[in-house]
């Protein structure tokens, strides 16, 4: 009974995750106006593990592992939550939330606040107006400076975060920053990963991991395929030790990859080096792609190196000049495309 419980202690999570990602794939199916999503991997297995898609100009879904909450912004409705419509919610209530005055004054459910609403502190100042659940504000809303009431923050957020479109005010009034922003700060399409920082998300446009990076155990596939708009991937020397699955498939704006040295190898003792069956690399269908650059010594134990539908692909470069090459040393190469110039 004791085996059981423990699988079940494993079998559940990984249930969730891919219940969700299942939901997620299905949302994005459909003709969304935008997403902004923080990539997990959990055993090999990629997909999206929290952040907001913007269903329309005015419908906000925002998606985490323990929940998913639908809100429209405009009629201040709260549309669903986890899949399906909220019954229940009485309207213009005023709530009390601590003897020292705070409430909120809005949607209650179950005596907390469920929906669209203002929260008061205890000096009966606006602390904010928007979707709150519970004592986290979510999908939408606005903060506010208590000394003046001046707005400090207005548009999306994600588990009382700023993330997704959104405008910055100062205590006068003007406007500090206008745009995207993601787990509260203002978003950077260019990212560098390195031991301290490996918060990957679906607007990265150039992804750089710096020397030394991602070698731990749970790095043990690579798939970019959830980044669309990457245009350059560039990975420093001896990084992804352990992956044993790399993939760069459909990136249609991806235009170059360079790879350094030591990267993707786990057996770096040459004496030792033998092919791995387990681990591949797969560049398929990137339309834009030009330039594939590998370092000396990269994927030496790989055992195929897949390259298909490349069509503007004009340089494949595999190591300095005056080094010997060992870059997937006992792969097999397989070229494939479907246009009709190539021979």
């Amino acid at each position: 009974m004791k085996e059981r419980e423990g699988e079940s202690e494993v079998l559940i999570p990984l249930v969730k995750i891919l219940k969700y990602q299942e939901y997620c794939e299905l949302t994005l199916k459909n003709d969304v106006k935008d997403s902004y999503l923080v990539l997990y991997e959990h055993d090999g297995l990629y997909g999206y593990h929290e952040g907001l898609i913007e269903k329309s100009h005015s419908v906000v879904v925002e998606m985490r592992l323990h929940g998913v909450t639908e809100v429209d912004v405009e009629s201040h409705e709260l549309l669903r939550v986890n899949g399906e419509k909220v019954n229940g919610v009485e309207h213009k209530q005023v709530l009390n939330l601590s003897d020292d005055g705070e409430r909120w004054e809005g949607d209650v459910l179950h005596k907390q606040p469920y929906g669209w609403g203002v929260l008061y502190d205890k000096d009966n100042n606006r602390v904010y107006e928007g979707f709150r659940i519970g004592d986290v504000n979510v999908c939408y809303g606005r903060s506010f400076y208590p000394e003046n009431q001046m707005v400090e923050y207005e548009g999306e957020i994600c588990e009382g975060m700023r993330w997704g479109r959104g405008t910055q005010y100062d205590r006068q009034g003007n406007i500090v920053f206008k745009g995207e922003w993601m787990n509260n700060e203002q978003l950077s399409k260019r990212v560098v990963v390195n031991e301290e920082n490996q918060f990957l998300h679906n607007h990265i446009e150039e992804l750089i991991v710096s020397n030394n990076s991602c070698n731990g155990p749970e790095w043990s596939a690579l798939d970019l395929s959830l980044m669309p708009h990457l245009r350059l991937f560039e990975v420093g020397d001896e990084c992804f030790e352990n992956v044993n699955e790399m993939k760069l498939i459909g990136l249609s704006m991806l235009e170059r990859v360079v790879i350094g040295r030591e990267s993707f190898t786990k057996q770096k003792n040459e004496r030792l080096l033998k092919s791995d069956p387990n681990r591949h690399f797969c560049l398929k269908n990137c339309e834009r792609l030009r330039e594939l650059k590998i370092g000396c010594d990269s994927f030496c134990d790989y055992s195929v190196c897949e390259i298909e539908n490349m069509n503007r692909l004009e340089v494949i470069e595999m190591r300095e000049l005056d080094e010997r090459i060992c870059n997937f040393k006992y792969a097999s190469l397989k070229l494939k495309s479907d246009y009709d110039g190539m021979k």
